[in-house]
């Protein structure tokens, strides 16, 4: 049931996050005058649809989030689909009225980047709210409940250790307390020793760890310094530092815009680890199966971690839809823009070319993570 669980979540969470993304490009293109032929939920086969003004809205078998379709999306296909079937040239231009190909530049890429603010908006909707509640805040001493593959933790700290300090600063003595002082104090040491203080079996040791160097997608993706999972001693509700509505607001727009900016830099990395550019950050890369299995850990979490799980996937999606890679947002507005450069059209051949090249190349990718994904949970 808790497989069932998990995957049960992670749909959930995808259909979200793609249903927002594509609500973005939908009420833009509605308001820009083009024709949307179709808003579904879920791909095909079809469940069930209706008619309303001009759009159908359906509900599909495969629940791996929606999909908007516009007419004139796919470039001059389906002008020639219209003319194959008879129709005049009075009647095709006539019917192509609401094309998205037939829009002027700037308007198709404001449609284009609605979904990337939909996304981003959402993000900083969950991290504001996750502000504004009462924070959970753990209390050391800190039980090693997992250590990390390929961490610095690997081989030094055991399932069951307890933490009770870090070069003599200890819980009892206040010097720590609450368990982000630890996180904070080691994430501080980055490429130094650093030893902790260990109970094992009853007994006090000493384990001498190197902490890793992160980047804030990565601790967003749960990569620690050390890399451990803990529970705390004891966990202590404090009040939310945000006293109003307006101050939650910015810090979550910040904490999403700071968190954006970064992102790039960490994919980067996580595809030069996958082809062996940079085989440290290989590790850092989370597809479907890694994302599903954050999920079923985020599950078992307090409310706030799970507002920051959504929040961190949506600005992810966001960041990597705005990429200039077809058939990404960022594709499509590359194409426009080159379009523009030109002055005329792309022939729909050599569009559909350039979409079905990147489409293979992003498929090859998500093969790839997912491979790690699979040979990281058979590893741990």
């Amino acid at each position: 049931m808790a497989v069932v669980g998990t995957i049960a979540a992670f749909l959930a969470v995808l259909v979200v996050l793609v249903l927002v993304h594509e609500l973005g490009h939908f009420i833009v293109a509605k308001r820009a005058g083009i024709t949307v032929q179709e808003f579904g939920i879920g791909f095909p086969p079809r469940i069930g649809s209706v008619m309303w003004r001009g759009t159908r809205y359906s509900v599909n078998w495969i629940p791996l989030g929606g999909f908007v379709k516009m007419l004139g999306e796919d470039g001059e296909a389906e002008e020639e689909r219209l003319r194959r079937d008879g129709l005049s040239d009075a009647q095709v231009e006539l019917a192509m009225a609401g094309a998205f190909n037939r829009k002027p530049i700037p308007i198709r890429i404001v449609v284009l980047l609605a979904g990337v603010f939909m996304n981003f908006l959402l993000a900083a909707a969950m991290f504001a709210a996750a502000l504004s509640l009462p924070a959970q805040v753990g209390h050391g001493p800190l039980t090693v409940s997992e250590v990390q593959a390929n961490s610095p933790a690997q081989g030094k700290l055991e399932v069951g250790d307890r933490i009770v300090s870090a070069d003599g600063r200890t819980f009892s003595s206040g010097a720590l307390d609450r368990s982000r002082d630890l996180t904070a104090y080691v994430a501080s040491r980055a490429g130094q020793e650093v030893t902790l203080g260990v109970v094992r079996d009853g007994k006090e040791r000493e384990v001498v760890v190197v902490p890793r160097s992160l980047t804030d997608e990565q601790r967003a993706q749960g990569l620690g310094s050390i890399g451990f999972m803990y529970e705390p001693a004891r966990i202590v509700e404090e009040p939310s530092a945000v006293d109003n509505p307006v101050k939650a607001i910015a810090e979550g727009t910040a904490a999403a815009w700071g968190l954006a900016i970064r992102i790039p830099g960490g994919l980067a990395e996580a595809v030069g680890g996958l082809i062996g550019l940079n085989p440290g950050a290989a590790d850092a890369a989370r597809g479907p199966i890694g994302i599903a299995e954050e999920t079923g850990r985020v599950l078992e979490a307090p409310l706030v971690s799970q507002l920051l799980f959504v929040g961190v996937l949506s600005i992810n999606l966001a960041v990597l839809n705005v990429l200039p890679f077809p058939p990404l947002d960022g594709g499509r507005i590359a194409v426009v823009l080159i379009e523009a450069i030109r002055r005329r059209r792309l022939p729909a051949e050599r569009e559909a070319l350039i979409y079905l090249t990147g489409f293979a190349v992003l498929i090859a990718l998500v093969i790839l993570i997912s491979i790690q994904d699979v040979s990281r949970l058979l590893g741990g």
